[in-house]
């Protein structure tokens, strides 16, 4: 699915991860006992250094309170403007009600704005995109929250799966989405293919009692809450499926690579998104938020514009042209060239402090 959008643009992003910060190698050397080249072997492939875990009380809407409080004080928005708050995540407070009604209250924000989830992970801060923008464009809201990101060390068991590495970081960005009155024209393509299901996917924990007859592929024999991923089949889902996606996304567009001024991919791990950076043969894709906090899922878009960005410290020069690419569970994967423009802000990304 193609969209246009004249009227919406991403104004201001707070990026915040969790307070635990996990040396990899201290990670790994317990579990693998010493085994140098494995060690060696899992660094070379997910380019990952550090991982930022939230402690067992901390959740989702903890850290999207503590960025949004900071979009409140430092970048001066007032929360009485906002017109919507939609949570994009798979690690919700509860199943009922949405995560989004919960921090409404918490945030304290005007009773006649929207508020509700999104579930999707990987893809989910584009499909976030896509939504506020919609919304946006057909006249309803003029400022919209937007709450991205993961608490991904509550679906892992480290008694269950002591000779596997965890590559999960826990982080959630907030966005504001706002009206433009300069109606810079952003391109969303957005897909899904819906058989990948068994590749990717939390078996248990909600209310369905899954086969091995339905999901004959798939290794059900794990703990409630914990994720299965068939790792060769993600891979070449994402190796093959975000250039062809980029691809037409860039001709829908009218767009020329070399227009870009950056490119931030979802970074689920180093190597699959240095795959496709060199078959796309680009320069502009940083690729070093992982290794500094783990997989954020979808929050490592954000992740990555602010850190290669903080505006907060040098406002941009021009205006810049960017495209978005996420891909993951589901299966699921959504492109955007959205515009940021100069008086777009952002902080370095935060590390989650209580009180």
């Amino acid at each position: 699915m193609q969209a246009i959008f004249k009227n919406a643009k991403l104004l201001a992003s707070v990026m915040v991860v969790g307070e635990n910060k996990i040396n990899i190698d201290d990670e790994l050397n317990t579990r693998y006992e010493g085994n140098l080249k494995k060690l060696k072997r899992i660094k070379s492939l997910v380019g990952l250094q550090y991982r930022h875990e939230v402690d067992e009380k901390t959740t989702i809407s903890d850290l999207a309170e503590y960025g949004a409080k900071i979009l409140f004080e430092e970048y001066g928005l007032d929360k009485n403007t906002i017109d919507a708050i939609i949570v994009v995540t798979q690690t919700p407070d509860f199943f009922l009600p949405a995560t989004a009604c919960y921090l409404h209250g918490r945030l304290d924000l005007n009773q006649n704005a929207l508020a509700f989830d999104i579930n999707q992970s990987c893809a989910g801060y584009v499909y976030g995109l896509y939504v506020a923008f919609s919304m946006i464009e057909n006249g309803g809201c003029k400022n919209i929250l937007l709450v991205s990101g993961d608490t991904n060390s509550k679906l892992s068991d480290p008694k269950t799966s002591k000779n596997k590495p965890f590559i999960g970081g826990d982080g959630v960005s907030v966005s504001l989405i706002t009206k433009d009155p300069n109606k810079n024209t952003s391109y969303f393509e957005i897909g899904t293919d819906g058989k990948g299901v068994k590749y990717l996917f939390t078996p248990y924990g909600a209310f369905k009692n899954p086969t091995q007859e339905e999901f004959s592929e798939a290794n059900l024999n794990i703990a409630p809450k914990q994720s299965y991923m068939n790792g060769l089949e993600i891979f070449n889902f994402a190796t093959q499926k975000e250039p062809l996606a980029f691809n037409s996304l860039l001709k829908y567009a009218k767009c020329s690579k070399d227009e870009l001024d950056f490119v931030f991919f979802h970074q689920a791990n180093k190597d699959i998104v240095d795959f496709i950076i060199k078959k796309l043969n680009l320069f502009n894709a940083p690729n070093d938020t992982i290794s500094k906090y783990g997989n954020l899922d979808m929050a490592s878009i954000p992740a990555t514009i602010c850190d290669h960005l903080n505006t907060y410290k040098n406002p941009l020069k021009k205006d810049l042209k960017v495209l978005l690419g996420g891909f993951g569970a589901g299966l699921s994967w959504a492109n955007a060239i959205i515009n940021l423009d100069k008086n777009f802000w952002c902080k370095q990304t935060q590390i989650y402090k209580k009180g």
